[in-house]
Protein backbone atom coordinates (compact mmCIF):
# COMPACT_ATOMS: atom_id res chain seq x y z
CA UNK A 1 0.00 0.00 0.00
CA UNK A 2 1.84 3.44 -1.32
CA UNK A 3 1.35 6.09 1.50
CA UNK A 4 0.03 9.66 1.23
CA UNK A 5 2.66 12.39 0.61
CA UNK A 6 4.08 10.56 -2.00
CA UNK A 7 0.81 10.04 -4.25
CA UNK A 8 0.66 14.14 -3.34
CA UNK A 9 3.69 14.98 -4.09
CA UNK A 10 3.71 13.68 -7.42
CA UNK A 11 -0.01 15.11 -8.06
CA UNK A 12 1.52 18.29 -6.90
CA UNK A 13 4.29 18.18 -9.58
CA UNK A 14 1.83 16.36 -12.28
CA UNK A 15 -0.64 19.89 -11.44
CA UNK A 16 -3.12 17.14 -11.13
CA UNK A 17 -4.69 19.06 -8.38
CA UNK A 18 -7.35 21.72 -9.56
CA UNK A 19 -6.79 23.90 -5.95
CA UNK A 20 -3.29 24.71 -7.20
CA UNK A 21 -4.04 26.26 -10.58
CA UNK A 22 -2.07 28.85 -11.61
CA UNK A 23 -4.43 31.95 -11.44
CA UNK A 24 -3.43 34.34 -14.70
CA UNK A 25 -2.13 37.48 -13.62
CA UNK A 26 -3.57 40.87 -13.03
CA UNK A 27 -2.55 42.58 -16.30
CA UNK A 28 -4.00 45.66 -17.22
CA UNK A 29 -6.14 44.78 -19.79
CA UNK A 30 -7.16 41.89 -17.22
CA UNK A 31 -7.88 44.75 -14.75
CA UNK A 32 -10.47 46.50 -17.40
CA UNK A 33 -12.48 43.42 -17.76
CA UNK A 34 -12.54 43.07 -14.37
CA UNK A 35 -13.89 47.40 -14.29
CA UNK A 36 -16.61 45.77 -17.37
CA UNK A 37 -17.62 43.34 -15.64
CA UNK A 38 -18.49 45.43 -12.12
CA UNK A 39 -20.63 47.77 -14.30
CA UNK A 40 -22.32 44.68 -15.77
CA UNK A 41 -22.98 43.77 -12.35
CA UNK A 42 -23.95 46.86 -11.19
CA UNK A 43 -26.55 47.14 -13.95
CA UNK A 44 -27.87 43.88 -13.36
CA UNK A 45 -28.36 44.51 -9.21
CA UNK A 46 -29.97 47.82 -10.54
CA UNK A 47 -32.34 45.63 -12.73
CA UNK A 48 -32.90 43.27 -9.71
CA UNK A 49 -33.80 46.03 -7.36
CA UNK A 50 -35.97 48.13 -9.46
CA UNK A 51 -37.93 44.23 -9.92
CA UNK A 52 -38.13 43.95 -6.51
CA UNK A 53 -38.59 47.49 -5.49
CA UNK A 54 -42.22 46.87 -4.28
CA UNK A 55 -41.30 43.94 -2.05
CA UNK A 56 -41.43 45.18 1.44
CA UNK A 57 -38.15 45.22 3.79
CA UNK A 58 -35.97 44.64 0.51
CA UNK A 59 -33.51 47.41 0.63
CA UNK A 60 -31.60 47.22 3.70
CA UNK A 61 -31.06 43.33 1.79
CA UNK A 62 -30.17 45.19 -0.73
CA UNK A 63 -27.42 47.33 0.48
CA UNK A 64 -26.13 43.98 2.52
CA UNK A 65 -25.91 42.10 -0.86
CA UNK A 66 -23.94 44.73 -2.38
CA UNK A 67 -21.79 45.19 0.24
CA UNK A 68 -20.97 41.54 0.50
CA UNK A 69 -20.44 40.72 -2.51
CA UNK A 70 -18.48 43.91 -3.56
CA UNK A 71 -16.11 42.91 -0.85
CA UNK A 72 -16.21 39.31 -1.87
CA UNK A 73 -14.37 40.66 -4.91
CA UNK A 74 -12.05 43.42 -3.61
CA UNK A 75 -10.59 39.92 -1.70
CA UNK A 76 -9.88 38.40 -4.61
CA UNK A 77 -8.58 41.24 -6.18
CA UNK A 78 -6.35 41.99 -3.27
CA UNK A 79 -5.01 38.26 -3.19
CA UNK A 80 -4.05 38.99 -7.08
CA UNK A 81 -1.88 41.34 -5.99
CA UNK A 82 -4.04 44.87 -6.61
CA UNK A 83 -2.79 47.88 -5.73
CA UNK A 84 -4.76 50.20 -3.47
CA UNK A 85 -6.04 52.39 -6.78
CA UNK A 86 -7.13 49.09 -8.34
CA UNK A 87 -9.04 48.48 -4.90
CA UNK A 88 -10.87 51.96 -5.07
CA UNK A 89 -11.66 51.56 -8.91
CA UNK A 90 -13.41 48.26 -8.56
CA UNK A 91 -15.74 49.99 -5.31
CA UNK A 92 -16.09 52.75 -7.32
CA UNK A 93 -17.41 50.83 -10.44
CA UNK A 94 -19.85 49.23 -8.72
CA UNK A 95 -21.18 51.98 -6.29
CA UNK A 96 -21.31 54.50 -8.64
CA UNK A 97 -23.15 52.41 -11.18
CA UNK A 98 -25.90 50.82 -8.90
CA UNK A 99 -29.22 52.47 -8.57
CA UNK A 100 -31.82 52.13 -5.97
CA UNK A 101 -35.15 52.88 -7.24
CA UNK A 102 -37.88 54.37 -4.81
CA UNK A 103 -40.67 52.15 -4.27
CA UNK A 104 -43.48 53.18 -6.61
CA UNK A 105 -40.87 54.40 -9.22
CA UNK A 106 -42.47 53.38 -12.86
CA UNK A 107 -39.84 52.93 -15.79
CA UNK A 108 -41.35 51.22 -18.76
CA UNK A 109 -38.32 49.88 -20.32
CA UNK A 110 -37.23 48.59 -17.33
CA UNK A 111 -40.44 46.88 -16.19
CA UNK A 112 -40.04 44.98 -19.96
CA UNK A 113 -36.88 43.81 -18.68
CA UNK A 114 -38.38 42.51 -15.14
CA UNK A 115 -41.09 40.34 -17.21
CA UNK A 116 -38.43 39.10 -19.96
CA UNK A 117 -35.65 38.82 -17.90
CA UNK A 118 -38.29 37.00 -15.27
CA UNK A 119 -35.98 39.07 -12.56
CA UNK A 120 -38.78 38.46 -9.75
CA UNK A 121 -38.70 34.86 -10.18
CA UNK A 122 -35.17 34.27 -10.98
CA UNK A 123 -33.65 36.42 -7.82
CA UNK A 124 -36.30 34.29 -5.19
CA UNK A 125 -35.37 30.92 -6.85
CA UNK A 126 -31.69 31.78 -6.77
CA UNK A 127 -31.51 30.98 -10.33
CA UNK A 128 -30.16 32.55 -13.47
CA UNK A 129 -27.36 34.49 -14.47
CA UNK A 130 -28.43 38.20 -13.03
CA UNK A 131 -28.18 37.04 -9.61
CA UNK A 132 -24.44 35.26 -10.12
CA UNK A 133 -22.04 37.73 -7.39
CA UNK A 134 -19.51 39.37 -8.28
CA UNK A 135 -16.93 37.41 -7.55
CA UNK A 136 -18.13 34.01 -9.24
CA UNK A 137 -18.17 36.04 -12.36
CA UNK A 138 -15.32 36.03 -15.16
CA UNK A 139 -12.83 37.25 -14.71
CA UNK A 140 -13.18 36.73 -11.22
CA UNK A 141 -13.92 33.37 -11.46
CA UNK A 142 -9.97 32.49 -12.29
CA UNK A 143 -8.67 34.98 -9.58
CA UNK A 144 -7.18 33.42 -6.75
Amino acid sequence: MRSIPPLLACSIVCGTLPSIAAAEPLTPVRFQQILATAKAYAADRTLIFYCTRDEPGMLPFNYLIIHSETEAALNKLKAAGSEARQNAELVEAVMANVRYPTTGAGDAAMDADCKSKNVKQNYFTFSGPLITPLDRRPPFDSLK
